[in-house]
């Protein structure tokens, strides 16, 4: 006999001093208080507190997640769960997105962006980051705009921009130039990668007769009068 129907026979045996069995004390003093179960089942969900990055996004282990523009440099809160990440301002659900797995990858939803007009509004705009680009140098606009043209919206790529044109300030403008140059004709023009060229200055690189190799950036400047000039 399995074990089912010994349960059975247990809970219908009638209870000597009570003259019921379990199973009709069960319908008579417990199940008129029973609640239907709920139609799903519970989601777990976890939390975080996070602030909203000029790109108008929140990270959450190491994906990033869109919220509405006009949220930047707020304080939010992260509600998670396996499935989907659902986002608070004050208690107020700002966005919705599916949970997403792979590092680095992004969910960006349409009416979270401003329009074009809107960006010289920011505080941190194209135009600002091209101009600082033209002080530093020619590849450092060429970065910029290659950076821009990578990406649906500007802003996906304001902190990447920052960090990278932030290096002139520790290595200076013409070592950062040289490495961008570098980084451009190797397509390794992630940050980490820009600053490992900087960091082994791998554009001085030496050649396979152990001569130096001069960057273009220099041997193009207008006063420098090459080796004919000392014939």
């Amino acid at each position: 006999m399995i074990f089912a129907e010994l349960l059975d026979r247990y809970n219908n045996k009638i209870i000597k001093h009570l003259q019921k069995s379990r199973s009709e004390l069960f319908k008579e003093l417990d199940a008129p208080y029973l609640n239907p179960l709920p139609a799903n089942s519970y989601v777990y969900k976890q939390f975080k507190v996070a602030r909203v990055n000029q790109d108008y996004h929140v990270t959450l282990k190491r994906c990033n997640y869109s919220v509405p523009y006009q949220y930047i440099k707020e304080e939010v809160e992260l509600r998670y769960s396996t499935q989907s990440v659902w986002i608070y301002c004050k208690n107020k659900l700002i966005a919705t997105h599916p949970r997403l797995r792979r590092a680095g990858e992004c969910s960006t939803l349409q009416e979270h962006m401003p329009n074009e007009h809107q960006y010289v509004n920011e505080k941190m705009n194209p135009q600002r980051l091209r101009s600082w680009a033209k002080k530093i140098g020619e590849y450092s606009s060429i970065f910029v705009e290659d950076a821009f043209e990578a990406v649906e919206y500007k802003p996906q790529v304001y902190r990447k921009i920052v960090a990278v044109l932030s290096l002139a300030k520790l290595y200076g403008d013409t070592e950062l130039e040289l490495a961008l140059m570098y980084a451009i004709k190797m397509n390794a023009t992630t940050t980490k990668s820009i600053k490992s060229i900087l960091d082994k200055k791998l554009y001085l690189a030496t050649s396979t007769n152990n001569t130096q190799t001069k960057p273009s950036l220099f041997d193009n400047h207008a006063n420098i009068r090459g080796a004919d000039e000392y014939k």
